[in-house]
């Protein structure tokens, strides 16, 4: 009889155990989430913004703060923080370089695959090859510019440093100035500040939009919110592709969204500039890892990252391929 009642006693402690434990687990869930941009052009904001204001994060049971912070450092230190959820940070550098020193970070997604710059040239240099020689504008060594000038010009036979002279220039006002005055004969410059130039005469020689593919843009996270939050992670990625597919196949679409969710503008260079930087969006948001590869060996010939250290360490989009799927299975994704 003891041994009857002792029985019934575990089993429903088991019983209860078999309820309460999936709560508990169900409860490291979020509904309301925070998320940290670098930047505040359309490039890198109009998917989240069409994803917000077509209702995708609500359908998945989702209320988004977007927070605007200044440049990448800031908002790898707030994601560390535990203070918000997902960040959204320019080239994969930072995280590489950030996981590789022991920080708890995760990059989860790419807004972007391929570089968002063009390289203009002066008046006088219109192809790739009468760059020979010639001095080009960059905003700082060490800078994404930098490294993705450098790449560019490796790819079509010429060594930076020695058949072309990279020269730190400074932000974008600098640089257009140092091109229009003739002191440089080419620099990268954004989407929009393209369409300007273009208008003033100057030549595009090159869209590394379609021709850079290392990513500009990727999301980033904790391990500790992969772990304990997959669904919401996996919810949080599903609206974001539904916003990225939005954006890349429905421009006019897509443009009147992002006016209406607070995007500034002159309508026309908006219009112009969203087929420079549209056709580098990552339709799935599937991360390149070839490219971010080409982010690391860098890394690893400059000795800012030991050899050792591999891409699985820092990328994990274990929960995008998930959401992926899922999308697939309701025939909502689109490649």
């Amino acid at each position: 009889m003891k041994i009857h009642h002792r029985l019934s006693r575990i089993l429903s402690v088991l019983f209860v155990l078999s309820v309460v434990l999936p709560s508990a687990a169900r409860s490291q869930e979020k509904k309301n989430l925070r998320v940290v941009f670098v930047s505040l052009a359309w490039n890198a904001q109009l998917p989240f913004r069409v994803a917000n204001s077509r209702g995708y994060f609500r359908d998945q049971g989702l209320t988004v703060e977007q927070i605007f912070v200044s440049g990448g450092p800031t908002a790898v230190m707030a994601l560390i923080s535990g203070n918000i959820d997902f960040a959204t940070i320019g080239g994969a550098q930072a995280a590489i370089r950030g996981k590789a020193r022991g920080l708890d970070m995760n990059i989860i997604a790419s807004t972007s695959n391929y570089t968002n710059y063009t390289l203009i040239g002066n008046k006088e240099t219109k192809r790739v090859e009468e760059l020979r020689g010639k001095i080009v504008g960059i905003t700082g060594a060490g800078s994404f510019s930098d490294f993705t000038v450098r790449l560019f010009l490796k790819r079509h036979n010429l060594e930076p440093d020695k058949d072309v002279t990279l020269r730190s220039i400074g932000q974008t006002v600098v640089r257009a100035s140092a091109l229009e005055k003739g002191l440089i004969s080419a620099a990268p410059f954004s989407a929009e500040d393209t369409v300007k130039l273009l208008d003033k005469g100057f030549p595009m020689i090159a869209n590394f939009n379609e021709a850079l593919r290392v990513p500009q843009s990727v999301y980033i996270s904790r391990g500790e919110t992969l772990e304990k939050s997959p669904d919401t992670t996996k919810r949080f990625l599903k609206a974001l592709i539904l916003g990225m597919q939005f954006a890349k196949f429905n421009k006019q679409e897509a443009i009147k969204t992002g006016f209406a969710a607070g995007l500034k503008g002159d309508p026309e260079i908006v219009q112009r500039s969203y087929d420079l930087f549209s056709p580098g969006y990552a339709a799935d948001m599937s991360v390149a890892w070839d490219g971010i590869q080409t982010m690391l060996d860098d890394d690893h010939r400059s000795g800012l990252v030991d050899k050792r250290f591999s891409l699985d360490r820092v990328i994990n989009d274990r929960i995008l391929k998930q959401a992926q799927q899922e999308l697939r299975s309701e025939g909502r994704l689109r490649q």
